[in-house]
């Protein structure tokens, strides 16, 4: 059932997110309140605060919250969980993008138009890869524990907290180095679907190699000018990769539970 749990969330989250695009601001905005809230706790009198135990405090504060609908039920852990995967927000920017585009508006303008679109594609990676890569990771780990809703939520204040926490920072840094990797792992199987050889991939990071495989990299492997429907074909990739990677580790989870 933890396992179930686990991909369920994944897909709550793609019900959630498309729906409510600005929620991960908002989450943002409330969990650097909260912070800022315990972090008065450990100022002093001359203003000077222990910031690494007021986030150490916080962090543990909000997982063991966020561990309690889990232990009543694992399908509410799933939905708390589900609001760590905020890298589905970006997928209605890019509808309405596309739709844009299509509309003609840039019929005058061949340089906006392709702007756009690459812009828009290039947007993708980074958002799947820190929003929806890096909790599946975490979020897997924490599973057998009881911990997926926990380690999810924690990791999403800890990117709520990067603009002006340095350990913040480290920390997300770190999550996103194996996100990073399996992300472009699977870009790189799917690549064929595209028309692309997965044995001459180029691209260190996962945005750098999504663009090689739409050919619009700004470089000399671009096969065409971007265009609308590259646009959907970027999010195809970054949602079947998501899905690939829920799926692979809910088997894994189930063989070891």
């Amino acid at each position: 059932m933890r396992a179930i749990a686990f991909a369920a969330a994944l897909l709550f989250a793609f019900v959630v997110y498309p729906l409510f695009p600005a929620l991960p601001s908002l989450l943002g905005d409330g969990l650097r309140a909260l912070h800022a809230r315990v972090l008065r706790s450990f100022t002093r009198a001359d203003g000077t605060a222990d910031e690494r135990p007021a986030l150490c405090v916080f962090l543990l504060l909000l997982g063991g919250a966020c561990a309690l609908p889990g232990a009543i039920h694992p399908l509410l852990g799933a939905v708390t969980a589900s609001f760590a995967y905020t890298g589905l927000s970006a997928l209605p920017g890019s509808v309405s993008a596309k739709e844009e585009l299509d509309s003609g508006a840039y019929t005058k303008d061949p340089a906006a138009y392709e702007s756009l679109a690459r812009e828009t594609c290039a947007a993708l990676a980074p958002a799947f890869c820190q929003g929806v890569f890096a909790p599946l990771l975490l979020c897997a780990l924490g599973t057998p524990l009881w911990l997926d809703a926990s380690l999810g939520w924690c990791h999403l204040a800890l990117r709520a907290l990067c603009g002006a926490n340095s350990d913040a920072r480290r920390i997300c840094a770190l999550c996103l180095r194996p996100a990073d990797a399996s992300f472009r792992f699977l870009l790189t199987l799917l690549s064929g679907l595209l028309g692309r050889s997965p044995f001459r991939m180029r691209g260190k990071r996962s945005g750098e190699r999504l663009m090689y495989i739409l050919g619009i990299a700004g470089d000399d492997s671009d096969t065409h000018a971007p265009m609308a429907g590259d646009i959907t074909q970027a999010v195809f990739l970054c949602c079947f990769s998501a899905c690939l990677m829920a799926g692979a580790l809910t088997f894994l989870l189930m063989a070891l539970l």
